[in-house]
């Protein structure tokens, strides 16, 4: 076999070992992106939650108008990942919902002063379900007398192909954060004006 006969051979089979490399090399490449696409969603929010539970932190009374403004916050911070959406037609690409919320302890355990949410009906709270008894993480027991302030994003993004395979039609699970924090002025365990529409 003379030698430019044997080098266009083994051009031909690095051709060919490229193409079939080229969609697992693909695959690989969209999949990254989207893992930081997703990472970046995540600390996003965290940062959304913990600024957002700051700046209540600091009021010296809770109104109507202050939550509004904790919750107009937490999408401007968290841009350009959504801390809150509505229902529109065609749907975001993420559908997601804030709950802004004070817990007491009276001296009979956690329970909800007040709670609001804005965004998304279909996305629910973990943290803060109901008005009665509330397990906050890792067991925290608010100190009787006192309150915390607590916001909780809840964030379900729209997944490319490559996540769908790893995790199924629905994609990845939801991005859910929250920050907890107490009040630094007041105790906040009443809602003037009740919760902004």
């Amino acid at each position: 076999m003379s030698p430019s006969r044997n080098s266009r051979a083994r051009r031909g089979t690095a051709a060919v070992e490229f193409a079939l490399l080229l969609p697992f090399l693909m695959m690989l490449f969209i999949g990254v992106a989207e893992l930081v696409t997703y990472m970046r969603a995540v600390h996003s929010l965290e940062r959304a939650a913990a600024e957002v539970v700051g700046a209540a932190a600091r009021l010296e009374q809770a109104t109507q108008e202050d939550v509004r403004g904790l919750f107009d916050a937490a999408n401007l911070i968290a841009a350009p990942i959504r801390a809150w959406t509505t229902a529109t037609t065609p749907p975001p690409p993420d559908r997601a919902r804030t709950f802004i919320s004070v817990v007491t302890n009276r001296g009979s355990g956690n329970e909800v002063s007040w709670t609001c949410a804005r965004g998304d009906t279909t996305q629910t709270a973990r943290l803060i379900a109901g008005t009665s008894s509330v397990t906050l993480p890792n067991g925290f027991v608010v100190p009787a007398g006192q309150t915390v302030i607590v916001v909780e994003i809840v964030n379900t993004r729209q997944a490319f192909a490559v996540f769908r395979v790893l995790f199924g039609p629905q994609g990845p699970p939801a991005i859910r954060t929250y920050a907890i924090q107490r009040p630094r002025q007041a105790q906040l365990s009443t809602l003037s004006q009740g919760c902004p529409a």
